[in-house]
């Protein structure tokens, strides 16, 4: 039985897919992140095997049958980063396969548009990923939250509710659906509660608490400031599609080109999606604007199945 794997490495879970020549799913596996800049290099290197393995021994797969990898991870920020985890996947033990490791959003960008237009995320962070008809590519944000990356991401919208429950403590902002929820769930009672909470989200691993969920809800209740936050979200989502359509010149050359969507902050957000969709649809109306119906890992495994037949990235 001839079989490929399909990894989806993104900030919070690494899954795996095995998916045999019909797009059948023959094992998968939601396993624990492996973000290089977040772990120590025996950590993460040690996640990946585990992982692979892991959704392999659901169907007694081996290594060795696996006839082509493909993952879209996390954590490529730059060309070296894209040649260390290549030659890392490439180096596994007991594979005999052509492997392709490329930025999330380059596979999520191919999920979604089969490979040109401009895809945007918005999940635990936030970046957009262009491909023109010619082969031209761009990237925009993506950046590291220390020059203020993130924008319009889960994360950010996680710091603009930490921010509002901030005004709150100062007395600038009323007490709201928001700020009670917030505090409720993170204990927070006073401004050193709310440092406390900053400290451990500035420090490596960085884990800044997950609030989209109650930022959602609170607008969905009419809390003006969290609306205004996920409008502000979505301002800034749509801005990177902006910088991405510009760079590559796209309402020129081909102003007909596919706008994808992705990502569980800007999709599960009635409110923010609203916002973005209308600005995108203002901005570019002759754009397609997609959402996605198959899944990163679906992707990468269709992706692992043309380097079967190429042996070459896309």
């Amino acid at each position: 039985m001839d079989y490929v794997l399909g990894i989806d490495s993104g900030g919070t879970n690494y899954r795996v897919e095995a998916q045999d020549t019909d797009g059948h799913q023959l094992g998968y596996y939601v396993g624990q992140p492996v973000n290089h800049y977040n772990f120590a290099k025996e950590e993460w290197q040690k996640r990946i095997n585990e992982n692979i393995d892991a959704c392999l021994a659901q169907f007694g797969g081996q290594r060795s049958k696996v006839k082509a990898l493909v993952c879209g991870t996390t954590g490529i920020d730059s060309d070296a980063d894209e040649v260390m985890l290549n030659a890392f996947y490439r180096s596994l033990p007991g594979f005999a396969c052509p492997m392709q490791v490329v930025n999330d959003a380059e596979l999520a960008h191919y999920t979604v548009t089969g490979g040109t237009g401009v895809l945007v995320i918005s999940g635990t962070g936030s970046i957009a990923y262009g491909r023109s008809r010619d082969g031209r590519t761009c990237r925009t944000g993506g950046w590291m939250f220390t020059i203020e990356g993130d924008e319009g991401s889960g994360t950010w919208v996680s710091r603009m509710a930490l921010r509002q429950v901030g005004r709150y403590l100062e007395g600038a902002a009323p007490e709201s659906p928001l700020t009670r929820a917030v505090c409720a769930t993170l204990s927070i009672h006073t401004r050193d509660d709310l440092n406390s909470v900053a400290l451990a989200g500035g420090q490596a691993p960085w884990e800044m608490p997950h609030l989209g969920k109650l930022v959602n809800e609170s607008a969905e209740e009419g809390d003006v400031a969290a609306v205004k936050i996920l409008q502000q979200a979505a301002g800034l989502i749509a801005l990177l599609v902006e910088d991405n359509v510009a760079a590559l010149n796209l309402t020129e050359t081909e102003p007909d080109f596919i706008i994808g969507l992705w990502g569980s902050s800007l999709l599960y957000s009635r409110i923010m999606l609203d916002a973005c969709r209308t600005r995108l649809q203002q901005k570019f109306p002759r754009a397609i604007i997609r959402m996605p119906n198959r899944t990163a890992t679906e992707g990468a495994a269709d992706w692992a199945w043309k380097l079967t037949k190429t042996n070459n990235e896309l």
